[in-house]
């Protein structure tokens, strides 16, 4: 028996059909890239110049942000503070360290033509398990320092285990990458810090000095 005959018009409709399933041409694709390229450096300016939401680790902020082993805080940054605008005495900061390179959060505790007091930097690792009257971190020394123009000072909140200018000097503004609004994570220690407002002005009555 001879095979059945194709009439030629059905065989261009199948042509027809699977022509629809070619492959995208260059033009389709572009497409999604720009769109993926868009949202990407929306999302890069967002990040470098508006505000970001990351994490912290440490210590030398304690309790102000605090710290658990089990779970990472985030804090919510504005970057339209970089480089020092508008930053004032007793805001939260984020920087680069001037040494190791590395992201830090501080307090600023002395901005360009303030004179600072600066006690010795605090306990090391080996120091820990030492008592008060032991370890030369426990020899407090003091002296007096005014903060050069295009630098700020910065401390931790947990002076006895902060690493900051004490140690690497005054901070240049120019490493500043943002200004701490408050943490966000985890929910129970949500805050928000308003400008200097963990900072108190003693007043020019007697005072009460703290002995190391």
């Amino acid at each position: 028996m001879p095979p059945p005959r194709i009439r030629l018009a059905h065989l261009l409709s199948r042509l027809r059909i699977s022509r629809s399933f070619a492959l995208p041409t260059i033009g389709e694709w572009k497409r999604p890239f720009l769109i993926f390229g868009q949202f990407a450096l929306t999302l890069h300016v967002i990040n470098a110049y508006i505000g970001a939401i990351g994490p912290t680790d440490g210590i030398s902020m304690v309790p102000t942000i605090p710290h658990a082993y089990r779970s990472t805080p985030y804090i919510l940054e504005s970057r339209l503070h970089r480089r020092g605008r508008n930053i004032h005495v007793g805001d939260i900061i984020t920087f680069t360290h001037p040494v190791n390179q590395y992201s830090m959060s501080k307090r600023v505790i002395g901005m360009p033509g303030d004179f600072v007091s600066v006690m010795t930097p605090g306990r090391g690792d080996e120091d820990m398990r030492k008592d008060a009257s032991e370890g030369d971190w426990a020899n407090v020394k003091e002296s007096l320092i005014r903060v050069p123009e295009g630098h700020c000072w910065v401390a931790g909140d947990n002076l006895d285990w902060s690493r900051d200018s004490r140690v690497f000097g005054a901070l240049p503004l120019a490493l500043v990458k943002g200004k701490v609004l408050g943490v966000v994570w985890p929910l129970g220690a949500r805050k928000w810090f308003g400008s200097g407002s963990q900072l108190v002005d003693v007043g020019y009555g007697e005072r009460e000095w703290v002995r190391g």
